[in-house]
């Protein structure tokens, strides 16, 4: 092979590897890469062994959380109360232990192959404690799709091959209400368009709310209120992350939803 094309696979393989650099080795990385999707395994990561359902799904989120660390914020403290609600295979719950090893975490998973890998990943960090259960506005049970990675969903049936299943599901509002939660994680894939609207009223006791936001294609589309229900309860946003059809006038929606974005909500707190 000559000079020019080893430097091009050499530039490709470096530009694949970045976003992971520092996170997993690179023999791990190409293990991840050459595994089909929704297949389980494990990889080592920061000591310890952690099993996924989707490599693809894994390699996002480990870019997502610990690279470019949508999750981050500060407390004084140090002991921070954290409520988790879609919390997957724990790569968030182990981000928030790593970062405030005093914190104290409850998380949500209703799929219960993924709520086995969950409790397995971080299952016995101290002050955690995990409901396989979806996130809803009542105690009940619900239809809920599986997909085996990073979309399951109450909601929808978002890429067209989720298996039906009844899942529990329990009321967060009544989590909310227990004690002052420092930073609420809502990533539901959807249901956030029931939740959000059921807890308004005691996001007084939430200082930090970040929520991935989901319109379904063809149903109402509630950005809008969600943003003026946060404001009157005195946070102000940011978002960012969106994806959605690049060309909306022409492509239609991907995955069954058209918009999809992340939230940022806070509080002009002290100092």
């Amino acid at each position: 092979m000559q000079t020019g094309a080893l430097r091009s696979v050499a530039r490709k393989v470096r530009d694949e590897v970045a976003p992971l650099q520092g996170l997993i080795g690179f023999r791990a990385y190409r293990r991840l890469q050459a595994r089909p999707r929704y297949c389980e395994g494990s990889v080592m990561f920061r000591g310890r062994r952690l099993r996924y359902s989707d490599a693809e799904g894994f390699a996002h989120s480990l870019v997502e959380i610990y690279r470019q660390q949508v999750y981050l914020f500060d407390d004084r403290t140090g002991s921070p109360h954290i409520i988790d609600a879609g919390a997957n295979i724990g790569l968030s719950v182990l981000y928030f232990k790593d970062r405030f090893p005093r914190a104290s975490v409850v998380a949500y998973e209703p799929d219960e192959e993924i709520f086995d890998m969950l409790a397995d990943n971080v299952g016995q960090l101290p002050d955690v404690t995990l409901h396989r259960a979806a996130a809803w506005i009542a105690d009940t049970e619900l239809t809920f799709y599986r997909e085996r990675s990073l979309a399951g969903s109450v909601a929808a049936d978002f890429d067209g091959r989720g298996d039906k299943v009844k899942v529990p599901a329990v009321r967060l509002r009544d989590e909310i209400t227990k004690r002052r939660v420092t930073f609420l994680k809502i990533d539901i894939e959807g249901a956030e368009n029931e939740v959000l609207f059921d807890i308004a009223d005691v996001l007084d006791n939430v200082e930090r709310l970040f929520f991935e936001y989901h319109s379904v294609a063809g149903d109402r589309q509630r950005l809008g209120q969600l943003l003026n229900l946060v404001t009157e309860r005195g946070f102000r946003f940011v978002i960012n992350g969106t994806h959605g059809p690049g060309l909306p006038f022409v492509e239609s929606a991907r995955f069954g939803f058209d918009l999809q974005c992340n939230v940022f909500c806070y509080r002009n707190l002290p100092n």
